[in-house]
């Protein structure tokens, strides 16, 4: 889905950086609209506006944002998946089941995780709204999920399940110890905890130490009662339990990337306690703004840092330093003095293969590390018999994908000031010569 969603801007709008970084940040405002519309039509302006504070104390929303990925493209589904859920299940109007059920498909396409939320919000209707099931709303948000996402089940079926096995296959190795099933969720928790932190640290600071020390223990009984009687507390809870649950079943590690959308969700959580400590102490909402804007600069600030100043005294440039457009000039001219067909392939690694192929005059096809689990839609007959240009960090082998390599260079990427680092990126580059039709090229030895 976001590989689709981004395609989309490229078709309309041509290829241009600043589409991308653009693109990134309307994903970010699509994913707390629906958050923001939540909180005002069940809590108040109040509440909603805490939550905007909120939602921007996370390094998803601010540091990460600025990077256009899967996860970025995905987070506006989850946000729109809990909102379709939420007006459904109020309203029970077949409009909103019928949204919630396309936009739970898309949010499959775009990633499994989505699946999460699906769990959840089957376990608000069977423990707490059964009536629903004697209704045709869920029926029919199930019946257009089923068609929207047949194709994909249906390709994963022909392709051998390949992303799951992909996916897997990235999957850090689970130790069988007893023990992993108790401590892998804690650690999900503990980091989930950690990337929400901002918004904690500024609620706390305008609740006080004192109002935090006289929280009682009935106090807590109400917040986890309030969990089992509003859906919305439950839409931002329930997920976060049931990827526990699974880190506890598998005793598997989770990524942390997991919790992006979840982080989104919770800022309405935080907006609404907001709201109900801004009426029980006067000063609270000059201490929260106050807070929120040391955090928030705090955050700017390592942004300022990471993009500014760190690679002025760092060994190894950052990435945002590579200069993909002078990289593609310099492999252009490379391969025009090997050819005079212009390249619709490359392989190699994703960061400088996949650079060459966005910046490239004739935009070439990426084969990723040459592997067909990686990029299934190549066609190697046809790659074979056109040939391809190789660009990755690593010095090629003698053949690659069944193609003879031809006259390897190590070249530097160029960066945008000239510099030399002492730990300079160097790129291989290579032609790979047709195996296969009248311009097919034999390797020496065969």
């Amino acid at each position: 889905m976001s590989a689709w969603m981004i395609e989309s801007v490229v078709q309309l709008f041509g290829r241009s950086d600043w589409l991308i970084f653009a693109s990134a940040q309307v994903c970010i405002i699509l994913a707390v609209l629906p958050i923001l519309l939540i909180v005002h039509e069940r809590y108040g302006m109040r509440a909603s506006g805490y939550t905007a504070l909120a939602v921007f104390l996370t390094h998803f929303t601010t540091l990460t944002s600025v990077e256009y990925n899967v996860n970025i493209g995905f987070l506006p589904f989850w946000s729109w998946m809990v909102f379709s859920f939420l007006k459904a299940e109020e309203t029970d109007r077949l409009v909103w089941w019928s949204l919630f059920g396309l936009v739970s498909a898309g949010g499959m396409y775009g990633k499994y995780i989505a699946g999460v939320f699906l769990i959840s919000a089957a376990l608000w209707v069977l423990l707490k709204r059964k009536d629903l099931l004697l209704r045709p709303g869920p029926y029919l948000a199930a019946a257009i999920f089923a068609i929207a996402f047949a194709p994909h089940v249906v390709w994963l079926v022909n392709s051998g399940f390949l992303p799951i096995e992909y996916a897997m296959s990235r999957t850090e190795d689970a130790s069988s110890a007893w023990y992993q099933h108790i401590v892998m969720p804690i650690i999900y928790l503990v980091e989930f905890l950690y990337s929400v932190a901002p918004m904690l640290v500024a609620l706390a600071i305008a609740a006080g130490w004192g109002r935090i020390r006289t929280i009682s223990r009935l106090k807590v009984k109400s917040l986890t009662k309030l969990v089992w009687t509003d859906p919305f507390v439950f839409a931002v809870i329930g997920p976060i339990g049931v990827i526990a649950a699974i880190s506890m079943v598998l005793g598997a590690p989770i990524k942390t990337a997991w919790s992006i959308p979840l982080g989104v969700v919770f800022a309405g959580l935080i907006g609404i306690s907001a709201s109900v400590l801004e009426r029980e102490a006067g000063s609270f909402k000059q201490r929260f703004l106050g807070s929120w804007v040391v955090l928030y600069g705090t955050l700017l600030l390592v942004l300022l840092g990471i993009f500014a100043f760190a690679p002025m005294v760092k060994s190894k440039p950052a990435r945002m330093q590579y200069d993909g457009p002078a990289l593609t000039r310099l492999v252009e001219n490379y391969w025009y003095s090997h050819k005079t067909e212009p390249f619709e392939y490359t392989v190699g690694s994703r960061w400088p293969g996949g650079t060459v192929s966005w910046y490239a005059a004739q935009r070439p096809t990426l084969f990723e590390n040459a592997s067909l689990q990686q990029s299934p839609w190549i066609n190697i007959e046809d790659l074979q018999s056109k040939g391809a240009l190789y660009v990755d960090y690593n010095e090629p082998a003698a053949k690659i994908a069944g193609m003879c390599v031809s006259d390897p260079q190590k070249v530097l990427w160029p960066m945008p000031d000239g510099r030399t680092y002492e730990r300079h990126p160097e790129v291989w580059i290579a032609v790979l010569e047709p195996a296969s039709g009248p311009s097919a090229v034999s390797c020496e030895g065969e």
